[in-house]
């Protein structure tokens, strides 16, 4: 890595990294955070900033051998175990990290098998999920390395200068990361950290180290003073720093098309042994319809594609889609090509570079679905480029949005009992069947993504305490006649004073009777069964012949899951986190998930986010989606998982703000070499392992 740009200039108040105490430890640093933008390159030791050594308990499959010098040696009781080690940090003792990006642990495996390390770091013991954070790791035998787990933050006030001059981003170059929860990391109570491990030997050892901190942060306003525009370079990229495959100059473009083009050429189709369509040519031959179905074999879910071969998706959303990043406003961050432009797309004027011609963009969706099945991906997922939808290439899947009339103050949601609803539906559905109705490459719809469903009964809350007559409000005033007759006798039931039925606006002041929680889930499941039962029928008026692909849940309420099951063919969910392998739904029919987008976000190419789920490395990215994928490929109900997104995210970010590290490919169009050779490892073993899974990952190293 050359020296950044932050490194010849004065900083001030930026916290400094981990490789002083790596060297001093004779740890490898291959598999620490690389260094920020912002970062100075005179290294510092980390941290344990704690007033209190914690309190530290072992169980499971390992005991406790040694504690000397902030190191715990663990002497692993089984060839195959699991193990856990928790440090609670007492009142008045808790530990500080707000100096820093990163809880560190360092690693010591003295083993001869792979040790899988989950750490979790919690601020907050009850709401665990609000209040933590979470790493995932796979340490080799003989290996001593930093485990760095990510610890994102609130977000920047609007008055921060940072937010003034660059908008909301998630990511700042100084390692400040927006995220809707974290722990509080002045004030961290446990750091627990769970091991697996198969085929080593009994009383080999496996060291950990004390939790401290490592990894730059800073939010010093000065700091932007100190980084001299363009942060851009006229390509689009990052000008901080230097990493493998950046771009010197747009004449390597001309170099890339070339090779791009043979790639076109010489890909045809899916590796030797699948269909047409990428299902398995060599397993278990089910009825042929024509198009894409669903069926449970010998207890797993499949995908069966319309030959009749088994079929499991391994997908990419946004496959070939151009991200903008705005330039009004802050137009001297920019390069001077691109300051008089409202927003820019880099990634697609560097394909347009690179092709030229009036067709660049069919020249481009051409090598992107050679790519894609020259890495063994076998479905686009949603948001691709329309010209990625073309029959004989790679099957694909589509996404449908409606109008959302919300409920309540939800606004990110439909009411499914009004007509204007059920008219977007309908019209956006015949436009997808004047198209795709007849393909056999299309594998199914999903209608929406990641509506409000939001906990319990909050949305039939919300229409109960609204004062519009909209179709959801009239739906509740009937289920409420019909269930209680009067007025009267309503009030009697809840214990209110309602005049009429219309009047009936808030809970009750007193609690919750019974009467009032049955009606409110009750109507709860009105709600959520309208919703599926309406979009149901009209997959089935438009396109009979191919799969309800679900909305794409990220909130996991049971009432909505369990109706989801019964009108979809597929659930899908958009499943942010290390690990699947145990992830299950309420539901009132057994039927088959696809995770919608997934992700594990990186630094190392560019961009200053990761991500919604974070790595600390590329070959850490690598081991997670190599373990992921394998959790998924075991898991009985999930016949598919499709990673978050085609390209990475500029720097300063999309409409959103997000600006993550997390494409296939990056901004001037090259793939991201690591994460690319994991998916070749995992498409290339993916037949075999859903049919015969093992207890280790795709990927591991064999035992010494």
């Amino acid at each position: 890595m050359n020296t950044p740009v932050s490194s010849r200039v004065a900083l001030r108040g930026l916290r400094l990294g981990t490789w002083a105490l790596a060297g001093a430890l004779g740890l490898s640093t291959a598999h620490a955070m690389a260094p920020d933008a912002g970062q100075a390159p005179a290294p510092v030791s980390i941290a344990p900033a704690a007033t209190a050594k914690p309190r530290t308990q072992v169980s499971g499959d390992a005991t406790l051998a040694g504690d000397a010098s902030g190191r715990l040696a663990l002497k692993l009781g089984k060839p195959s175990g699991r193990a856990s080690v928790v440090f609670d940090y007492p009142a008045g003792g808790l530990l500080d990290l707000s100096a820093f990006r990163d809880t560190v642990v360092t690693a010591k495996n003295q083993a001869g098998a792979e040790v899988e390390v989950n750490i979790t770091v919690l601020s907050d013991l009850e709401q665990q999920w609000r209040y933590g954070t979470t790493g995932r790791y796979f340490v080799r035998p003989d290996e001593s390395t930093e485990l760095h787990v990510f610890m994102p933050r609130p977000a920047l006030p609007a008055t921060h200068p940072h937010v003034k001059a660059l908008g909301n981003l998630y990511a700042f170059p100084w390692g400040h990361q927006r995220h809707w929860t974290g722990p509080k990391v002045e004030a961290i109570k446990r750091v627990a950290v769970r091991l697996a491990w198969h085929g080593a030997r009994a009383d080999e050892v496996f060291e950990l180290g004390l939790p401290q901190g490592g990894g730059n942060f800073s939010t010093d306003p000065e700091l932007l003073s100190s980084y001299p525009p363009p942060w851009l370079d006229a390509l689009g990229q990052a000008t901080d720093r230097d990493w493998p495959g950046k771009m010197k100059d747009a004449a390597e473009l001309q170099a890339d098309a070339e090779k791009d083009r043979a790639l076109i050429a010489s890909v045809t189709g899916p590796r030797p042994g699948l269909s047409r369509f990428g299902g398995l040519l060599d397993g278990p031959r089910r009825e042929a319809t024509g198009f894409f179905r669903v069926e449970k074999i010998d207890g797993k879910w499949w995908f069966v594609d319309p030959e009749g071969h088994l079929f499991w998706s391994v997908g990419v959303n946004t496959a070939g889609t151009m991200p903008e990043t705005r330039v009004t406003g802050r137009e001297a961050y920019f390069p001077e090509s691109v300051r008089g432009e409202a927003e820019v797309r880099f990634y697609g004027l560097n394909v347009q570079k690179k092709f030229g011609g009036e067709d660049w963009v069919d020249r481009h969706a051409a090598l992107t679905a050679a790519r894609m099945l020259d890495w063994g991906l076998n479905t686009v997922g949603a948001w691709s480029l329309p010209q990625m939808n073309t029959p004989g290439r790679v099957p694909y899947t589509l996404i449908v949005h409606t109008e959302k009339t919300g409920l309540g103050s939800v606004g990110k949601i439909p009411d499914p009992f009004s007509d204007a609803f059920k008219k977007s539906l309908h019209s956006q559905l015949e436009k997808v069947a004047a198209v795709h109705a007849n393909s056999p490459w299309m594998v199914g719809v999903f209608i929406h993504n990641e509506l409000e469903w939001n906990g319990g009964n909050h949305l039939a809350e919300q229409v109960l305490g609204t004062a519009k007559r909209t179709p959801a409000r009239e739906a509740l005033e009937k289920l409420l006649t019909e269930r209680h007759g009067s007025i009267e006798k309503l009030n009697e039931a809840w214990g209110t004073k309602f005049e009429s039925f219309a009047a009936a606006r808030t809970r009750p002041a007193a609690g919750a009777p019974e009467a009032y929680t049955r009606d409110l889930t009750d109507f709860m499941t009105q709600i959520a069964d309208t919703y599926f039962a309406v979009c149901r029928a009209a997959m089935d008026r438009y396109l009979p012949n191919h799969l309800y692909l679900g909305c794409r849940f990220n909130t996991f309420n049971p009432i909505v899951t369990a109706a989801s099951s019964r009108y979809c063919d597929v659930v899908s969910a958009n499943l942010y986190r290390h690990t699947v392998a145990d992830f299950s739904m309420a539901s009132d029919a057994d039927k088959p998930l696809l995770i919608g987008e997934f992700h594990f976000g990186i630094r190392d190419y560019g961009p200053w986010g990761v991500g919604l789920t974070w790595a600390a490395d590329a070959r850490n990215q690598a081991d997670l989606y190599h373990a992921y994928m394998s959790d998924a490929l075991r898991h009985p109900n999930i016949v598919g998982a499709h990673w978050f997104q085609w390209a990475d995210q500029v720097a300063t970010g999309r409409r959103d703000g997000e600006n993550f590290g997390v494409g296939l490919v990056s901004v001037v169009d090259r793939p991201t070499p690591t994460l690319v050779e994991a998916i070749r490892d995992v498409t290339s073993q993916l037949y075999a392992y859903r049919l015969k899974p093992a207890p280790t990952r795709i990927g591991a190293p064999a035992p010494r």
